[in-house]
């Protein structure tokens, strides 16, 4: 179990860019879904600037108050796969910057809930190549083109209670592109840098005082669950949680609480 999070996710060989022209993504939609790239191929500057001023990537990860604790990203701090839970509770773009966006929002571990403020730049977009397998909601083969983002992350706590310090590292995620240009996440392909789909955090804790960095990875839903923890048995209908890890916080997948919001005090 020590080595599951020191794994790098294979970086996926990409061809040469093929040139893109911004006004292809500013075509008015018809209907149909019209490649940005060839498979396989990264947007060029150009290109990725003009898609990500038009297209909100950010909204992928930020958490919405109606989904509730189903929508928490799990993941693993440290190498005991001790578990560790992110909201992203606010989500801007940065105008003068496209790709980037400062966020803030809180995280729990060992129990503890600790705000935080940082920011994520994404700084790559690749269109999946052919030979990478991407799949709908019904997990049928999807042939609609699919793109992957990836770039990095800064968060720091702003609270010395929890863990204080710092989470930083890569992030990478997969998704696909309405005929009116909004972003859908794809949650299952065969994509290895993002572990097999979705949304994927992976990257490092330090402590302001501490030599060591301690590895962290979160994903979305349960999905580090599938493609990251091994042995943790789940259901069609139900999570059937590996007792083993019982100890690190995985008692059940999903409470009714809403851990990231202010615990308001009686008035009297």
């Amino acid at each position: 179990m020590r080595n599951f999070l020191l794994l790098t996710a294979p970086v996926l060989l990409l061809s040469v860019p093929q040139p893109q022209s911004p006004s292809a993504i500013l075509t008015p939609a018809t209907g149909q879904v019209v490649p940005l790239a060839a498979p396989g191929a990264v947007l060029t500057n150009a290109a990725r600037q003009v898609l990500l001023a038009r297209t909100n990537l950010g909204r992928l990860w930020q958490h919405q108050p109606q989904a509730g604790p189903e929508a928490v990203l799990n993941g693993c701090f440290g190498y005991d796969g001790r578990r560790l839970e992110f909201v992203f509770t606010t989500v801007r773009p940065d105008a003068k910057s496209p790709g980037r966006y400062l966020v803030a929002g809180k995280f729990r571990c060992y129990g503890d809930v600790t705000p935080f403020r940082g920011s994520i730049e994404l700084q790559q977009v690749q269109r999946l190549p052919a030979d990478v397998k991407v799949y709908d909601a019904d997990d049928n083969p999807s042939s609609v083109p699919t793109y992957c983002a990836t770039g990095g992350f800064a968060l720091r706590a702003t609270s010395s209670h929890g863990l204080g310090g710092e989470f930083s590292g890569r992030v990478a995620l997969d998704f696909q592109l309405t005929p009116s240009k909004r972003a859908v996440l794809i949650e299952t392909t065969a994509n290895p840098t993002t572990r097999n789909g979705g949304l994927l955090f992976d990257g490092q804790w330090r402590n302001d005082a501490a030599a060591e960095a301690v590895p962290a990875l979160w994903k979305q839903g349960i999905a580090v669950t599938r493609q990251v923890l091994t042995r943790f048995g789940m259901g069609d209908r139900s999570g059937n949680i590996n007792r083993k890890y019982t100890r690190v916080g995985w008692d059940t997948f999903w409470k009714n609480d809403e851990w990231w919001f202010e615990k308001q005090l009686a008035q009297r």
